[in-house]
């Protein structure tokens, strides 16, 4: 179904699993996300287990069917057979599943169902309930072994199914929550007061979600009372509900602060609310990344939380809010220490809106989203079969632990960086590109310019995993696409352009053919990206393969390279790329004699003090490979499989 859709342009359609759709955060972020998911693309349909919720018929507004079946006792099997057909017949090109029960009872029913399989994590795994936790790790390893990706809400909530649920890093993805943000306006707090029937003359913080041990009231009350000495006329409002409601409200009397505190019960005004406090407290003893606190940010509000989750990854303490632990004594600390600084906290609130602003927007998430789906169905068009498991189990069985050999120089090759919607190899996904890259860095691996890495090679001192980046071709998309990306994890790269293409004087043979004109890098955006720290090599004026011209036309196409290189970056051009990877002995003296240091080729492998420098190898990258193929690739496991493959069908590039 899916390589129908890719190939006709109809929208991918996912199906996702709810328990229901009450007002809390991960529904409620969801909605905000379905409003920026272009229909012509992703075609959504909700699925809920338990009751339709108070945000059903939000998403029926929005044109999106909201079904319920429902699971009629806790350990109701009958919901399985139901849900897999109803499943089955919706013929979904991926169900993805939300929240422990949809989770669940969702990856059943799907078991061997054609439709790819994704479900989500929303918190990291809680220390608090050790037994259930064990029992829901278990099960979370058992149902992963078909399910095709793991969604995570932050790095943080990776890094925790990773290590603590024991769940496979190559089907972990994480994308970050986003929010719709209006037009930045001054805060007026008196005039939200006055509209909401608020004191203006009290200090009112809040606590904004379910009633439950995660949100640890408890210990928040605590930390009330003991602030509420120094601040009397201090005002709390808990806004939501859930089963320890009852138990919050016991807990408010036995302490003594039946004044000082109220319940509004769940509100859709949240905004509004936001508005009026002069701080937002998260003392969640585990968390994702709260929206909430997202939101509380972005509307200029102070907010003091628990070092929990994804929240210091956003949340940084003294520079736009305060983190603190999750105990009585260390929340009313942080509290205190807020209500006692209005002034500093302000500055803290308006770089807070700022960060949010610049890195949560809901239009980016809904891309990454958009991203995530298509790069899924991209990746099962690519399948093989009986090769990619045989192609899978070499990179495991010779796949080396760790980051490589000391001394050793790994080299990737891309070309494009392209949402190409085909099969074309030389296009890896700019959604698989961040991913690799976030695996790069989270696995320590020393991203190295090309000129550094290959001095250092020469010197034998590099640093263990050493790694470079390097782009064929010079495609645009190598500055709109790649480009971002290596500027957000400060990796550097090296580009060979085909000078040529970039003059519009040709293109590539691959793509003379092509409905969509592929467009070549600027001299504009060359020089931009070299600013900035990119490197340029030589690849020839018009990617004319060397062992097949004469040598005075070999000589030509690299000298006019170089020289157009060297006029448009104002910078020695020193590395060069064989194109396709083809040469022959003589065009080693030829390139030293014009000035180059050394020459890549396409030759799979790493790179040691001992190589020829006129025949560096380099590593694939293509847009077959998934991020398991690609922790192969970086730990050395499909080596003699490129290698193999290159030998037995050439190598055309």
């Amino acid at each position: 179904m899916s390589e129908t859709r890719a190939s006709n342009g109809s929208p991918l359609s996912v199906c996702h699993l709810f328990p229901s759709l009450p007002l809390h955060g991960a529904e409620n972020h969801f909605l905000k996300l379905c409003r920026n998911l272009d229909p012509d693309v992703i075609r959504t349909s909700i699925v809920v287990m338990v009751e339709r919720g108070e945000l059903a018929p939000d998403f029926e507004a929005l044109g999106i069917p909201v079904t319920l079946i429902p699971k009629r006792s806790r350990y109701d099997l009958t919901v399985v057979p139901r849900l897999r057909n109803f499943l089955k017949t919706g013929h979904y090109d991926i169900i993805h599943t939300h929240l422990f029960t949809a989770n669940f009872w969702g990856r059943l029913a799907s078991f061997g169902l054609s439709s790819l399989l994704v479900s989500s994590a929303h918190n990291v795994v809680p220390k608090e309930r050790p037994t259930l936790v064990r029992v829901e790790n278990f099960l979370d390893r058992l149902q992963s072994r078909w399910t095709d990706a793991i969604f995570c809400v932050t790095g943080q909530v990776l890094q925790s199914m990773k290590s603590d649920a024991g769940l496979p890093r190559h089907k972990l993805v994480a994308i970050e929550n986003g929010l719709p943000f209006p037009e930045a306006t001054e805060r007026r707090l008196t005039e939200a007061r006055h509209r909401l029937g608020l004191p203006v003359d009290r200090r009112i913080l809040a606590v904004i979600g379910r009633f439950s041990t995660q949100k640890n009231h408890a210990g928040f009350l605590e930390a009330v009372a003991r602030v509420r000495t120094t601040y009397p006329d201090l005002l709390v409002l808990f806004i939501g509900e859930g089963e320890l409601e009852g138990v919050v409200r016991e807990q408010v009397a036995a302490l003594g602060l039946g004044e000082a505190v109220r319940f509004l019960g769940q509100r859709r005004d949240v905004p509004a609310l936001l508005e009026a406090l002069d701080l937002l407290v998260v003392p969640s003893l585990w968390e994702g990344l709260p929206n909430v606190m997202l939101e509380a940010m972005a509307a200029h509000v102070p907010v003091v939380a628990t070092a929990v989750g994804g929240i210091p990854d956003v949340l940084t303490d003294g520079v736009t809010g305060i983190v603190c632990q999750t105990s009585p004594e260390s929340l009313s600390e942080a509290m205190a220490r807020a209500l006692s600084r209005p002034d500093e906290m302000s500055r803290m609130a308006d770089a807070a809106s700022d960060l949010i602003r610049d890195r949560y927007d809901i239009r980016n998430t809904a891309r990454r989203y958009t991203g995530f789906y298509r790069n899924l169905d991209r990746q099962k068009r690519f399948s093989r079969g009986m090769r990619d498991v045989i192609r899978t189990g070499t990179g495991r069985l010779m796949s080396r632990p760790g980051k490589g050999s000391p001394g050793s120089l790994r080299v990737l090759m891309y070309h494009r960086i392209d949402d190409d919607p085909g099969k074309d190899i030389l296009a890896v996904t700019p959604f698989s590109f961040f991913e690799q890259m976030r695996w790069l860095k989270e696995e320590g691996f020393p991203v190295l310019p090309v000129s550094e890495a290959l001095k250092r090679l020469s010197e034998g001192n590099l640093p263990e995993g050493a790694v470079c980046i390097t782009f064929d071709d010079g495609y645009r998309d190598n500055f709109t696409e790649a480009f971002p990306v290596l500027s957000r994890f400060h990796f550097s790269a090296m580009v060979f352009p085909v000078t040529g293409f970039v003059r519009g004087e040709g293109e590539h043979p691959r793509y003379r053919q092509s409905p969509v004109p592929v467009p070549y890098l600027t001299v504009d955006q060359v020089r931009q990206m070299k600013e900035a720290g990119i490197e340029f090599g030589c690849h020839t004026h018009t990617h004319a393969l060397l062992p097949g011209i004469s040598d005075d036309q070999a000589k030509d196409e690299i000298c006019q390279a170089k020289k157009l290189l060297e006029d448009w970056t104002e910078a020695p051009v020193e590395v060069f790329a064989y194109p396709n990877g083809a040469f022959q002995h003589r065009h080693f003296s030829m390139l030293d004699e014009h000035g180059f240091q050394a020459a890549f080729s396409v030759m799979p492998g790493v790179n040691c003090r001992e190589t020829d420098r006129w025949i560096l190898r380099r590593t694939e990258v293509s847009g077959r490979d998934s991020l398991r193929d690609f922790m192969h690739k970086m730990r050395g496991g499909l080596d003699f499989w490129q290698g193999l493959y290159q030998s037995v069908k050439g190598f055309y590039r």
